[in-house]
């Protein structure tokens, strides 16, 4: 029913059409209120009152219609708020309410339709406040429109992260503070009109650096410093900047006094300043930790030449005595075997009682290192959760081979495998172990291994 001239006001009898879909009723001369039974247009997805003479408030049951993803309410005569209920239309990709007399603040809420995707416009009115933070949620839109109304307060550095918009309309509001250097993120953003506020500071650089950028307006705002001459500021035509007392440079054809050499002098030398000072800091602190990283090494080498444990100071037994002791190195004394080698059971005349001989076997990449590690920190461990060594074997076998080999003090009850599975190693007689034990069992784990990372 657009573009006929029809007057008077809207039939309430067109809210009984419950299955309509799209509704556009723009550009007429309709007036009053919009019917209350439109709010059950649960399937409506364009509604179009646009250019008409409509009054009263926007009704919250707009709201209802959950399917919309068209809302054309601009260039009526709507007054009041904007109802936060619009918020519940979370399929809207359009919404225009721009050419009202509405006041108040923005809604959190239409800033939280996630669906808007083209463009939101609530321009020529009378809104106050701010431009709520939340605007950064508009991820995927491309135009956003709320010049002309009473907003004040700083251009929130979100915007930066709505990162598909490509038209900003910002002007005549009453916005101070800085240009956000964030809207340099907007790589997409072809129109940006920043004109008739109280904007202060500078033109962030990184402007010029926005390649599909089109047209830039900052004219009539409290600008000051240098205009940058490169992306679009590289064109008069492009650009916009009348009204800023303070700004210089930039392009010849904007005819802008020229900055002061004096200040640009001075923060040449601020800057070659502040590289001298990173520089002769980073060089600092490179000497200082050459210097550390020397002394350091140095006083472990010594620390080793001192401190280097050797196999000499333990007592060592012979291989024929192991070989006797565990009658060969037979199977029946086997007590179980590990990454570098197997324990045997033996008894040997110097230590005058059984003990736990771990032979090492050398073919086994590391298992040398293992040796000389296990001696030179067994030998030095007292605790009594851990197993102490009584000697070691440095020699050759019968066959002429290199033979390593631990001794350790025997525990005769057993491995604690044993004790835990008895089951499945089928131990005699059965051993079992109750919940205290089994948690005392834990604690001295924990212990021994605490002493040893100590």
């Amino acid at each position: 029913m657009g573009g006929n001239k029809i007057s008077g006001k809207i039939p309430a009898e067109l809210g009984r059409l419950a299955g309509l879909i799209l509704l556009t009723m723009e550009c007429n001369c309709f007036e009053g209120i919009i019917p209350t039974n439109f709010g059950k247009f649960q399937k409506m997805q364009v509604l179009s009152l646009r250019e008409n003479k409509l009054s009263g408030g926007i009704p919250p049951f707009i709201g209802n219609l959950s399917q919309l993803f068209d809302l054309e309410l601009n260039h009526n005569m709507f007054q009041g708020s904007i109802p936060p209920s619009i918020g519940n239309c979370q399929n809207l990709q359009s919404l225009y309410l721009s050419h009202n007399k509405l006041r108040g603040t923005i809604p959190v809420e239409v800033l939280n339709i996630f669906s808007l995707s083209k463009i939101l416009n609530l321009s020529h009115n009378s809104l106050s406040g701010s431009l709520p933070r939340e605007v950064g949620m508009l991820k995927n839109i491309e135009a956003l429109d709320v010049s002309e109304n009473h907003l004040s307060g700083d251009i929130p550095r979100e915007i930066g992260e709505c990162t598909s918009l490509e038209y900003i309309h910002l002007q005549r509001n009453s916005f101070n503070g800085t240009i956000p250097s964030s809207l340099t993120f907007l790589k997409g953003l072809r129109y940006l009109d920043l004109s008739r506020n109280q904007l202060s500071g500078s033109i962030p650089d990184g402007m010029q650096n926005i390649s599909v950028l089109e047209y830039l307006n900052v004219s009539f705002n409290m600008l000051v410093g240098e205009i940058p001459t490169n992306g679009v500021f590289g064109n008069a035509t492009q650009i916009e900047v009348i009204g800023n007392k303070k700004l210089c440079g930039g392009i010849s054809h904007l005819h802008l006094p020229p900055c002061p050499i004096n200040g640009r002098k001075h923060a040449k030398q601020q800057k070659f300043r502040l590289i001298a000072g990173i520089v002769s800091v980073v060089s600092f602190i490179l000497i200082l930790s050459f210097i550390i990283t020397i002394y350091m090494m140095r006083k472990r080498n010594q620390k080793r030449s001192f401190d280097s444990p050797t196999i000499d100071q333990l007592a060592k037994v012979s291989y024929q005595e192991l070989h006797v002791g565990t009658h060969g190195f037979s199977d029946r004394n086997l007590i179980g075997s590990g990454s570098f080698g197997s324990v045997y059971r033996g008894n040997i005349v110097s230590e005058d009682n059984v003990v736990a001989v771990k032979v090492l076997n050398l073919q086994k990449k590391g298992a040398h290192k293992s040796f000389i590690v296990e001696c030179n920190a067994l030998k030095n461990i007292r605790h009594r959760n851990l197993v102490k060594v009584l000697t070691c074997c440095s020699s050759t076998n019968n066959k002429g081979q290199e033979f390593k080999a631990l001794v350790f003090e025997y525990m005769k009850n057993g491995s604690l495998e044993q004790w835990l599975h008895p089951e499945t190693l089928n131990a005699n007689p059965p051993t079992t172990l109750n919940l205290r034990r089994r948690l005392n069992i834990i604690i001295d784990v924990a212990s021994a291994l605490h002493y040893l990372h100590r």
